[in-house]
């Protein structure tokens, strides 16, 4: 009988450790999903990080109507069309151009755009740049633009001469090295089709639309901006029938 009474005592005993165990498990459960769910029960929501400008610098958002950059850095990869925006008042001038391994200068007089096709670009380095609805506009007059090595083909009618004799032609193909450069004057340009363009500085900048400017303490609605001179990073995507804007700028912001 003794047994019996030890045997019963010990079952109630293991059986109160399993009911502890189990009320101990449970407040553990609850406090580790209380980590993930809100007091409502529901899933928390997660916070994503915040990022804001540093000191000195802004952050340019919202739909443009118009942008125009100075010095922004830009290289164009062919195919492109160089174009006077002025019918014939343009003029440009490739020099050290390789045509059957012989040095010559081509000569175009900005009546009709010149299509550049071939393997390779122009460097423009710091130039101007308008933006709109319509793509982007590119400037080729003012400093000398040198071609990247590669071999190209000219659509139009140029003039190629060596030693100040030169010769009509209905188009032309050049090979281009580390001499090649291009010279335009009578603002010529590179038009291209609505496109994402990505620019940095340093430089001048002018925005005009629906924007938005982030600061360090503050956010502003604005309908103009203008900046620099200054470091700049900037997106312009067409989206939907618009042109978004998506600036970093370090310095001088002036926005209305």
């Amino acid at each position: 009988m003794e047994r019996g009474f030890a045997v019963g005592t010990a079952f109630g005993i293991i059986l109160v450790l399993v009911c502890d165990l189990a009320i101990l498990g449970v407040h553990l459960l609850d406090n580790t999903t209380s980590l993930v769910n809100d007091r409502n029960g529901g899933p928390a929501a997660s916070a994503e990080p915040t990022v804001v400008p540093r000191e000195g610098q802004a952050f340019v958002k919202g739909t443009v109507e118009r942008f125009s950059a100075d010095g922004a850095q830009v290289r164009l990869t062919t195919p492109f069309a160089i174009t006077a925006v002025q019918r014939g008042a343009g003029r440009a001038v490739i020099e050290n151009a390789l045509v059957n391994g012989q040095r010559v200068t081509i000569s175009w007089d900005g009546g009709t755009p010149l299509p550049i096709s071939g393997e390779g670009g122009l460097d423009l380095g710091a130039t101007h740049v308008e933006v709109d609805g319509s793509g982007p506009a590119y400037s080729v007059d003012g400093a000398v633009r040198q071609f990247l090595a590669g071999t190209y083909a000219l659509g139009t009618s140029v003039a190629v001469g060596t030693g100040g004799l030169a010769t009509p032609r209905d188009g032309v193909r050049f090979t281009a090295d580390s001499r090649t450069v291009l010279s335009s004057q009578g603002n010529v340009v590179v038009k291209l089709d609505p496109r994402r363009v990505q620019l940095t500085g340093p430089g001048k900048l002018g925005i005009s639309g629906d924007l938005e400017v982030q600061y360090p303490d503050r956010t502003d609605d604005a309908r103009s901006v203008n900046f620099g001179e200054g470091p700049f990073e900037v997106t312009l995507e067409p989206s939907s029938g618009r042109l978004r804007v998506d600036a970093v700028l370090q310095g001088d912001v002036q926005a209305r």
